[in-house]
Parts: structure tokens; sequence; C-alpha cells
């Protein structure tokens, strides 16, 4: 995909690398949407960003990016960006935190067990590396 809106001069384009593997990660969640609310929709989307478009570069398999649903990680991983780490301090607020929802139907989503035509293209996209390895990037934010 191609990220024309903050790119620095007219004619600067930048490929957003990891836009496959968020697609394919919140489609298996997101893909009837069925019992599912609002808040839960955006918290998904969310987690997954947070989780995939680190400066560390996304995960490489299934089980890193599970390890990555973990607030401590993430606290580490965007220590340098407020804006995410507002949207990890929504993530992990209240009494049943949506980030802990998230890591459980990802858990289960991802598992190997698990024979959803939305699960098995998620795995396919880590096993075949079909989404590209970032290098670190200097800002936080996607193509900033």
């Amino acid at each position: 995909m191609f990220d024309v809106t903050t790119a620095e001069r007219r004619n600067d384009f930048r490929i957003d690398h990891g836009a496959g593997l968020r697609e394919a990660l919140e489609g298996l969640l997101l893909h009837n949407g069925v019992g599912l609310d609002a808040r839960m929709r955006h918290a998904i989307s969310a987690c997954v960003h947070l989780a995939v478009d680190t400066p560390n570069g996304p995960p490489e398999d299934a089980e890193e990016f599970l390890g990555r649903l973990d607030a401590a990680w993430l606290l580490a991983a965007w220590a340098e960006c407020d804006s995410e780490m507002s949207l990890l301090a929504t993530l992990a607020a209240g009494e049943v935190p949506a980030l802990s929802w998230c890591e459980l139907m990802f858990t289960t989503a991802l598992a190997p067990w698990s024979s959803s035509p939305a699960a098995v293209h998620a795995r396919r996209i880590f096993l075949t590396g079909e989404q590209a390895r970032l290098s670190a990037v200097a800002d936080c934010g996607l193509g900033r």
C-alpha cells in the first residue's frame, strides 16, 4: 500500500509494508463483525497497530505477535511515542481491559487447531513472509 498523505514531497510515495499483515490480523477477528460492538472493533485495530507497527518492525511469526500483546512489552516498545502511549493507556484501562480481551481472542484465533479460513490465511502470512521485514523506523508512526 502507498501512503501519500504523509509524504514529504509531492511525488514522494512510501510503501506501508505492514498493511497486509494488519489486514489479515484484523480480518481474523473482524471478518464478520458479529457480536462485536464498535469499541471492540476499534480496540482490535488499535492492538494490531501497536503490535505490528512498532519501531522494532513487525513480528516475524504468530508467537511473536501474541507476545507483543502484553502491556509491559508495548510500553517499552512505544515509550517515546505519545499517541501510541495514549492508545495503550486506553486499551489497558478499566476493570476488564480491552487489551486482555484482544490477547485472548487472538490467542484462540491463531491457535494451530483453528481451521477457519481467516486463521489459516493469517498464519500463512507469517509462514510465507508475505509481510516484508521493516527496518527500525526513526519516527513512531506509520510512514512518518
